[in-house]
């Protein structure tokens, strides 16, 4: 029998993480956001109009900080700060070996850490 090759190879680092967080389960509360956002992040947070685009907006954040902390160990949510930038897509400020990816849909945050 002849082996067929494959169209493409994916390369998926070691270094990978990802998490899942109920948008419904985020409270609003100043003591849980000054431990997961940074102070720009507060910024970009205190932007959004509506209590369910912030509850969104900490979701995906926390959701991001948690997959780094799988891929890095590091549980301090304040040594990063994910941000936007133009294009709306996020990154992590001071770590360009991290990108990350966020979603939002149907009550529920993910996002994917990945580091290269």
């Amino acid at each position: 029998m002849r082996s067929i090759p494959p169209l493409f190879y994916v390369t998926i680092s070691n270094m990978t993480g990802i998490d899942i967080v109920d948008i419904s389960r985020i409270q609003l509360l100043p003591s849980f956001i000054n431990r997961v956002l940074t102070p720009e992040e507060q910024e970009e947070y205190k932007q959004r109009k509506t209590e369910r685009l912030q509850k969104e907006y900490i979701a995906g954040r926390f959701a991001a900080k948690e997959a780094i902390f799988k891929m890095t160990q590091d549980k301090n949510y304040l040594h990063y700060s994910i941000l936007r930038q133009k294009t709306g897509q996020p990154y992590v400020k001071d770590h360009p070996e991290i990108e990350i990816s966020i979603s939002h849909d149907a009550g529920i945050a993910i996002a994917i850490a990945v580091s290269h």
